[in-house]
């Protein structure tokens, strides 16, 4: 019996994007006092959750395999996440856990066939994790008047 390569590198993708994406949250935890839903060994796990997922619902033909994992995992971010509200009410943050539901797609979508795509989406999500100071001095340095003028100049090009 041979073993099919293409499943196994779908799930080194996955694998890889929940390292990456996992990385940079381990890394951000141990710059705060405070710790998140998970680091780099829990995103490994999501990026594996929503990889299993996708495989056995191409396996069984049956889609609902995967929005029931999804599921599953979202109840279990969302425990995570009402567990530090309650111990950090005044620290309160969405980040770490969509880019958790974000990682159990991505592994997803490179077992359904479009890794580069997963792969191309776990980098920029690390850059939007990883440059969070330097997007919000940008967006500190932005006025009202900047952005209604941005926002006319977008309207009269897509018009």
């Amino acid at each position: 019996m041979e073993l099919d390569a293409l499943p196994f590198r779908a799930f080194a993708i996955a694998l890889f994007i929940g390292a990456l994406v996992g990385l940079e949250r381990e890394k951000r935890q141990a710059d705060a006092p405070a710790r998140g839903i998970g680091g780099i060994r829990t995103f490994l796990l999501f990026a594996e959750a929503g990889a299993i997922a996708a495989w056995l619902a191409q396996a069984l033909a049956s889609p609902w395999i995967f929005a029931a994992a999804g599921v599953c995992v979202t109840t279990l971010v969302l425990a995570g996440y009402l567990a530090a509200v309650r111990a950090r009410p005044d620290d309160i943050g969405l980040t770490t856990e969509m880019a958790a539901l974000v990682v159990f797609l991505l592994g997803g979508l490179a077992v359904a066939g479009e890794a580069a795509l997963a792969v191309a989406l776990a980098i920029a999500t690390s850059a939007i994790l990883a440059f969070k100071q330097p997007m919000h001095a940008v967006v500190g340095r932005i006025d009202r008047d900047d952005l209604y003028a941005g926002l006319t100049l977008l309207v009269a090009t897509f018009i």
